[in-house]
C-alpha cells in the first residue's frame, strides 16, 4: 500500500494539546500503532473512543487509516474529507488556525491517496487540488516542499488518468518549486513519452541523471523511451545495468520484465 502523505506531520499535530488532551493523545498513538499492526482493532478501538465523546478528529483519522488497512479505501477517503467538512477551521486562536490549516492540506491529501487506492481516480484529482489551493502561503513559513510533493502526486495521478498535457503541466509546476528534485524531470519525461514527444523526454531524463546519477528509476525509462524510438539495443543496454547492479531488487524485476517484452515482440 502506497506510504500516506504527510504522516509524521500529521501525527505532531493531532496529537498536540490543540487538539486532544494528555489522554487523547496517548490514545491516538496506540490507535496509530494498531493500524499497522491490526486494521480492524483500530477501527473498534477508534469507534469506541468516538462513542466516548473523545476528541473527534484524532479519533477520525485513526478510524479513517484502520479503514484503509482492512481494504475499505472508499469508506477511508469518505470519513477522512468528512473530517476536514467538520473541523472548525478558525476557533479565535491564530496559532490554533495555523495548525487546522495545515491539517486540512494534509486530510486532503490522505483523501485523495484513498481515492486512488479504491479507484476513483477523478475523486482523487478534486481532492489533490483541494489540498493544493488549501495551502497558506506566508512570508515565514517556505512551503515549497509542499507544493512540490502535491504537484508530483497529482501530475501521476493525471497520467493515470490519462490526461499527459495536464500531468505535464503539474510536473513543471512541481520542477518550479524545487528543480532540484529529479522526480519532477522523470514524471514529466513518462508524460512526455506518452504524447510521443521523445526529444523533450530525453532532455528531462538527461537532467534527472545530472541530479541523480545512474538512478535505477530513470534507467528504467530511459530504457522504456529507446524501445518507444525503436532503439531496441540502446533500451537493452540500460535495464540490463539496473539487472547488473542490483539483480534482486524490484527494479531489476522490472527491467527483467522488459527484457523479456523485447524478446517477445522480436
Amino acid at each position: 500500500m502506497k506510504s500516506l502523505l504527510y504522516i509524521t506531520a500529521l501525527i505532531s499535530l493531532l496529537s498536540s494539546v490543540a487538539y486532544a488532551g494528555e489522554s487523547d493523545a496517548a490514545k491516538y498513538r496506540k490507535c496509530m500503532a494498531l493500524t499497522q499492526s491490526d486494521p480492524p482493532a483500530a477501527i473498534s478501538y477508534a469507534n469506541d473512543w468516538i462513542f466516548s465523546g473523545g476528541a473527534q478528529v484524532p479519533a477520525g483519522h485513526c478510524k479513517a487509516l484502520g479503514l484503509l488497512g482492512a481494504g475499505k479505501a472508499k469508506d477511508a477517503a469518505t470519513l477522512l474529507e468528512k473530517l476536514v467538512e467538520d473541523m472548525v477551521i478558525y476557533g479565535g486562536d491564530p496559532a490554533q488556525a495555523r495548525r487546522n490549516e495545515d491539517l486540512k492540506v494534509q486530510l486532503y491529501g490522505q483523501a485523495a491517496l484513498a481515492w486512488e487506492q479504491a479507484g476513483e481516480l477523478d475523486k482523487a484529482y478534486v481532492a489533490y487540488s483541494a489540498a493544493l489551493t488549501s495551502i497558506r502561503t506566508s512570508v515565514l513559513r517556505d512551503e515549497r516542499d509542499l507544493f512540490h510533493e502535491l504537484y508530483l502526486a497529482r501530475g501521476r495521478l493525471q497520467i493515470a488518468r490519462g490526461q499527459n498535457k495536464a500531468a505535464i503541466e503539474d510536473f513543471t509546476l512541481a520542477i518550479e518549486k524545487d528543480s532540484r528534485q529529479f522526480e519532477g524531470f522523470l514524471q514529466r519525461a513518462k508524460a512526455f513519452r506518452k504524447r510521443k514527444s521523445f526529444l523533450k523526454a530525453r532532455l528531462d531524463l538527461r537532467i534527472a541523471f545530472k541530479l541523480a546519477p545512474e538512478h535505477p528509476a530513470i534507467l528504467l525509462e530511459s530504457g522504456i523511451l529507446y524501445r518507444a524510438q525503436g532503439k531496441t539495443f540502446k533500451a537493452r543496454l540500460d535495464w540490463q545495468k539496473i539487472i547488473d547492479r542490483d539483480p534482486k531488487s524490484e527494479y531489476a524485476e522490472l527491467a527483467k520484465a522488459n527484457i523479456e517484452l523485447l524478446k517477445s515482440q522480436l
